[in-house]
């Protein structure tokens, strides 16, 4: 038995501001993602895309052989990577991007109350104001540089910017790759959610709502 480590969690500003609570709940708790993970962990992928500080990758690093995390804000990409280092998490590889629909450099924002609602969609920011420029990759370039041939779980929760990604080109040309996907779809996106679910359903996926949030809906994608 190896000996016992002290580990650390890393994050800026406050516990409440991240909203700490709600993400251990969501996961420890209600293990909301369960279900989804693999009957044995040899070869298996998953992305957490929206990762945060990590909380979810270093979960699905415990059950999946590979992780690939994209996360595009420059403080919690810092934690993030210490995180991973602190928890001795070998298995995941990390992204300081923005999934889009497009590579590139864009404005980015968020609530300072709620740390986790950090994103290029305009809803989020503070006082309608950006306060970062983030890097950008699409999809597409995301399983090129990884040379994915199979994605077995996939969270996505991107704050606002989903459907674009779902309705984009290039998702549906890998989407025959990727067996489940769960994250969250906000309403404040600005488009109707039967749009987000045709998406699904034209890449090849059957659509659910597991649960539905005061500013969202967690949902769950399965291929068909």
């Amino acid at each position: 038995m190896e000996p016992k480590q002290i580990r650390a969690l890393f994050y800026y500003d406050s516990i409440e501001n991240n909203w700490l609570g709600h993400i251990m709940s969501e996961v420890y708790k209600d293990r909301t993602y369960q279900k989804y993970l693999p009957l044995q962990k040899e070869g298996t992928i998953a992305l957490d895309v929206g990762a945060h500080i990590g909380i979810v990758s270093l979960y699905l690093s415990k059950y999946f052989e590979q992780v690939i995390s994209i996360e595009p804000s420059k403080e919690h990409f810092e934690c993030l990577s210490r995180n991973i280092v602190s928890n001795n998490a070998t298995n995941i590889t990390m992204y300081n991007k923005a999934l889009y629909i497009k590579d590139g450099k864009f404005p980015f924002g968020g609530q300072h109350n709620n740390l986790t609602t950090r994103s290029l969609h305009t809803a989020t920011w503070q006082d309608g104001k950006n306060d970062e420029i983030v890097d950008t990759m699409t999809i597409e370039q995301l399983f090129e540089k990884e040379k994915l041939e199979k994605v077995d779980f996939m969270k996505l929760d991107i704050e606002g910017s989903e459907v674009e990604i779902i309705s984009s080109a290039g998702f549906k040309r890998v989407a025959p790759k990727i067996e489940v996907i769960m994250g969250e779809y906000h309403h404040f996106s600005g488009r109707h959610p039967n749009q987000f679910k045709e998406a699904f359903k034209n890449a090849g996926f059957d659509y659910e709502v597991v649960q539905k949030l005061s500013l969202s809906d967690l949902f769950v994608a399965k291929r068909k």
